[in-house]
């Protein structure tokens, strides 16, 4: 097999060639060049191909015939010199040459790594006795060394230009020609990162160097000893040398090669230097290990960022943020929580009334304003359900006055509905209503959901009883209610307002409910309170003529009250006791309490 590697200002890519032809044709927006029969998911966009060259290899190996018609440029070759591109030509391997902005260079792959007389510099270290070999490097060429590896640890590990750092300082730090940063796909490597003091002397790599480099990890290099020497002969051509190779493994965190820091010195041109000294090899060395902390890093980061977006599903950003620092708050844990679920009525019968587009965009707008009113109250939502939410307070973080703040966003819920109602009016038949229903209680919290999917949230009886409350404030029409455990964590911020004591599906013991106000406006409608807690007790007194009295003036003054309800209530116990349970007594100091049927 053979190989190409190209190189311009936006690519360094290294191509394997089986068989005797391969076309390059340039791909996509960037004009990268790539095989044009480059498979879909490759990475490269299947966009019209913009210019071709078409590599053959001739039967001996030795020579290529490079067939770029159709280009109108000259091929300049690593020499000086220059051909027209309007026939095909040929040239001796390796070959390299410049077309346009873009260098080719085409190579026959290395069959037995033996032949590059690699030396591995560990075990080599441990045959030489430590006082042989010459006198060390000065100390500004160790200061430099220092610093160039201290330059790495500085440098952002994602950002992308962190390969191409680490190439850079690999040549400057130890005057190499050429560096690269390689990673592992497979058995494959590709470059992440280069740099190169002159593409005319190449820059592609050994891919045998890196599986010896695998199957035995160890800094292996090319010391001066196994490199062919170049001496000038005035009147005679520029002798191509071998190149001195040195390539150090990037581990991962079980050890493995993961990568490889890749290295070259040509001996050509200002740098006549042959052979990679055994401290060249060691920072190499150094620099490799420099990588694959910035990987450590960079695939931290990653991790952060993925576990970030899975708690995004399920917390605000800031909660999500606090979760990244602190993750054992997520771990399964009793908690006293505030829970909040709120359903849109009636939808079922909208739905059927408007498109199926329109029912869609209603139901996002609606989401959308009551997810709004749980975050800016510091909630979290639990789950989405039909038309209806589920949210919480409290966990996993706390917060004293979580009840507080599940009262507000249900009162803020109750404005931005009617805003949503108002931008719809055109097309609903009836004004949105919400019902709400809010508890406190001890809950277990926890995951119980995945780790590609998080659903965190409560678990217990106190969230069933939420569940019912809900339920109760549709059966009682009542946008709001709420249980006594909220009304005695309420602030002075809010007003509550006895609606009845009911019992509830699947809770054994009757519940007093409550519905809010905030502070403001029950001073406005403290009148009509007052009127509605006389009208309650006489209610559950048995008076119903007094019942009858308070709730007729109520009604006539507005809704501002849970008024219909109990007149309701009332009505229905004039006929006969409908709602009632059969061995309920309405006589005087026995509490009334109204059965709520349905789930």
């Amino acid at each position: 097999m053979w190989q190409v590697a190209v190189f311009n200002r936006r690519q360094h890519e290294q191509f394997r060639v089986v068989g005797s032809e391969i076309t390059l044709a340039q791909q996509g927006l960037d004009e990268r060049w790539a095989p044009s029969n480059i498979a879909a998911g490759s990475g490269y966009e299947q966009t019209p191909a913009g210019d071709r060259i078409t590599i053959r290899l001739r039967p001996s190996g030795e020579a290529t015939v490079i067939d770029c018609r159709g280009i109108d440029d000259n091929v300049l070759l690593a020499d000086g010199g220059a051909l027209a591109c309007h026939v095909p030509m040929e040239l001796s391997l390796p070959a390299t040459f410049q077309l346009g902005e873009t260098w080719f260079e085409i190579k026959l792959r290395t069959v037995r790594p033996e032949t590059l007389a690699l030396e591995a510099l560990h075990a080599t270290d441990a045959e030489r006795p430590a006082h042989a070999g010459k006198q060390g490097p000065d100390s500004a060429t160790v200061s430099k060394w220092l610093a160039a590896v201290s330059d790495l640890h500085r440098t952002a590990a994602s950002s992308d230009e962190f390969f191409t750092r680490a190439a850079e300082i690999a040549v400057r730090s130890t005057g190499l020609d050429a560096a690269m940063i390689l990673l592992r796909e497979g058995s494959t490597w590709q470059i992440a990162g280069s740099s190169l003091a002159d593409p005319r002397y190449g820059f592609s790599f050994d891919d045998a160097a890196l599986n010896l480099m695998v199957a035995r990890p160890d800094v292996w290099r090319q010391p001066a000893s196994s490199v062919r020497s170049t001496t000038l002969v005035p009147g005679l051509p520029d002798p191509q040398p071998q190149d001195s190779l040195v390539l150090a493994p990037v581990r991962g965190e079980y050890g493995e090669v993961i990568a490889a820091v890749y290295g070259v010195r040509h001996g050509r041109g200002d740098n006549r230097r042959v052979g990679v000294r055994t401290l060249e090899a060691r920072v190499i060395e150094v620099l490799a290990d420099g990588v694959a902390a910035g990987l450590a890093r960079r695939q931290q980061e990653v991790d952060a960022a993925r576990r970030q977006v899975l708690l995004e599903q399920a917390f605000s950003p800031e909660v999500a943020q606090h979760l990244l620092r602190q993750p054992n708050a997520l771990a399964s844990q009793t908690r006293e929580t505030t829970m909040l679920l709120a359903d849109l009525r009636g939808f079922t019968k909208l739905a059927e009334m408007l498109t199926p587009t329109e029912s869609c965009d209603l139901l996002s707008a609606v989401m959308e304003a009551l997810t709004d009113a749980i975050t800016e109250q510091g909630g979290m939502v639990i789950d989405y359900y039909g038309d209806g939410v589920s949210a919480m307070w409290n966990a996993p973080f706390d917060q004293p006055d979580h009840a507080d703040r599940a009262c507000l966003a249900a009162l803020e819920m109750l404005e931005s509905i009617a805003q949503v109602s108002e931008a719809w009016r055109q097309l609903l038949p009836f004004p949105l209503e919400l019902g709400i229903g809010i508890h406190t209680g001890l809950v277990q919290v926890g995951n119980a959901g995945t780790r590609q999917r998080m659903k965190y949230g409560p678990r217990g009886r106190a969230m069933n009883l939420a569940s019912r409350v809900q339920t109760a404030a549709k059966h009682l029409d009542v946008p709001l209610l709420v249980t006594d455990a909220v009304r005695r964590r309420a602030s002075s911020r809010l007003t509550a307002l006895k609606v009845c004591t009911a019992r509830l599906p699947g809770i054994e013991d009757p519940q007093e409910l409550f519905t809010l106000f905030p502070a403001a406006d029950a001073e406005r409608l403290q009148g009509d309170l007052d009127r509605y807690a006389i009208a309650l007790a006489a209610f559950e007194e048995g008076d119903l003529d007094l019942a009858e009295r308070e709730l007729e003036s109520l009604l006539s003054d507005g809704p501002s009250t849970p008024a219909a309800f109990l007149a309701q209530q009332t009505a229905a116990l004039r006929r006969g006791g409908l709602g009632r349970r059969a061995d309920d007594l309405f006589a005087s100091g026995n509490d009334a309490v109204i059965e709520i049927l349905s789930k």
